[in-house]
């Protein structure tokens, strides 16, 4: 295991939520940013992309603080979060970074709620570390194998308008874009899920920040993680995980249904709920439903 050295706090404040601690930690080599929310049962949040960073759950994950420590960190290559060289961007990389961040926030055991792409790392550390991990709770998860990609991408063509295209063209002609800069892929980005929502209208309330070094940390992203993201199932190592497992998705994502439930005819201690007023951001579109379904699950792991 790779060693984990822990670099102070750089600054702590108490908010209206509770304890309110932002950090960057050094941990397998890399420095990590670390954001820590609120007091009670640890809850480690594991966020999309890859590439995306904890800002799209604020304010949204607001409401669990109340009830939990929320621990949010943007992964490495990602966010405040430093760029390894691709070498170092791996799923077995991205698992102990999990495990340095348990450690450092000393916990005994940690409950993951992963996000779309999150779900990935999350298993990788489940799998490597099944003894530290309490509970998963999948959110609008990915596909956990390639199986569903052409029917994902049939899903989110359907759903791809002349005018998305339109915009699309635009911003990738524009000058901003050409020269790499974050703002121009920010709006790329923010594009490419306008159609995520079950009501469009609630596009207006996802919002993210960029680095500066998107594009640089992008490309050792995908070239350190691309053989990887070619191939995996993890499916079949559900069933040799006991402990409880939850999968919250919303009806209108285009990530396929029958993917969601995979996971529960693997997991042997699971249950799903499905979210029929939401698309690929149900703690956006339906925020209290999934606060009273967390909570719900929460209570039951005590």
């Amino acid at each position: 295991m790779r060693s984990t050295l822990i670099i102070v706090f750089l600054f702590a404040s108490s908010c209206l939520l509770g304890q309110h601690k932002e950090a960057m930690m050094s941990i397998n080599g890399t420095k990590l940013f670390v954001k820590t929310i609120g007091k009670g049962e640890p809850i480690v949040v594991v966020h999309g992309g890859p590439g995306m960073n904890h800002t799209y759950f604020m304010p949204h994950i607001h409401q669990l603080t109340k009830d939990y420590q929320v621990i949010l960190y943007d992964q490495r290559a990602s966010g405040q979060s430093a760029t390894p060289s691709p070498d170092s961007v791996t799923l077995s990389f991205f698992a102990d970074d999990i495990e340095g961040i348990r450690k450092a926030t000393g916990q005994d055991k940690i409950t993951l709620l992963a996000h779309s792409w999150g779900a990935i790392p999350a298993m990788e550390y489940a799998k490597r570390y099944p003894e530290q991990t309490k509970a998963i709770i999948f959110c609008n998860s990915i596909p956990l194998n390639k199986d569903f990609d052409n029917e994902m991408k049939e899903n989110q063509l359907r759903k791809t308008s002349g005018l998305d295209s339109t915009d699309r063209s635009i911003i990738m002609g524009s000058p901003n874009f050409k020269a790499g800069k974050a703002s121009a892929y920010r709006k790329l980005l923010l594009l490419s899920f306008r159609n995520s929502f079950a009501k469009q209208s609630n596009f207006h309330k996802l919002n993210f920040d960029l680095p500066a070094n998107y594009v640089t940390a992008s490309g050792a992203l995908y070239a350190g993680l691309g053989k990887e993201l070619l191939s995996y199932d993890y499916y079949p190592d559900l069933k040799q995980m006991p402990f409880p497992v939850l999968v919250m998705y919303g009806e209108e994502d285009a990530i396929p249904a029958k993917s969601q439930e995979m996971i529960t005819d693997n997991a042997p201690n699971s249950q799903i709920e499905v979210f029929k007023k939401s698309g690929h951001f149900i703690f956006i579109e339906e925020k209290k439903k999934f606060g009273a379904e967390i909570n719900k699950f929460m209570k039951g792991l005590r």
